[in-house]
């Protein structure tokens, strides 16, 4: 009986260095979107110079995050507003050449969701770049007990240190 309890505590020890090293939260679930954006433009070229300083932040941690926040739970600590989950950054966002095409860009990103804490309605952005981008939607393709969630954006995100508030942008739900 002592061996196999050495075996789960083992196996347990094992679990909890994988999520720590993936970056997996006990009672969370991944949940993946895709955020369509584009790159500040100067005259339908991109701009060079902030494409590169953009990449050179990336590197040095400051990144565009993006949290859910509940529609359906509050959080007592935060006048009952919608909880706000943990911040989320887009994936593979330096490209090692700035576009020569002015366009869309599409990023995934995956979201560590607390399946208590409901269905977002909101998602919090912050640009921690140094140029503007224009930021036309987040979409969860498959979000558990939902489905499918758009939040149409369609709005230029400064950098954060040009706000004195957050980027909030809503859900847009169909209702019958």
């Amino acid at each position: 009986m002592q061996g196999l309890e050495n075996i789960l505590d083992s196996r347990k020890n094992f679990e909890n260095m994988l999520d720590s090293i993936i970056g997996r939260v006990k009672g969370t679930v991944p949940v993946k979107g895709t955020v369509v954006l584009m790159r500040k433009n100067v005259l339908d070229f991109n701009d060079f110079g902030a494409s590169v300083i953009d990449n050179v932040s990336e590197l040095l941690g400051q990144k565009v995050s993006l949290q859910l926040v509940s529609a359906t739970v509050g959080d007592p600590n935060n006048g009952n507003r919608g909880v706000v989950g943990q911040a989320a950054y887009l994936e593979n966002y330096i490209s090692l050449l700035p576009s020569l095409a002015a366009g869309e860009s599409k990023y995934n990103v995956t979201f560590q969701w607390d399946a208590k804490t409901g269905i977002p309605g909101a998602v919090i952005v912050k640009n921690h770049h140094t140029s503007q981008f224009y930021l036309k939607t987040l979409t969860i393709d498959d979000f558990p007990g939902k489905g499918r969630i758009v939040f149409v954006c369609n709005s230029w995100v400064y950098p954060a240190d040009k706000y004195s508030y957050d980027r909030v942008f809503f859900a847009n739900n169909v209702s019958i």
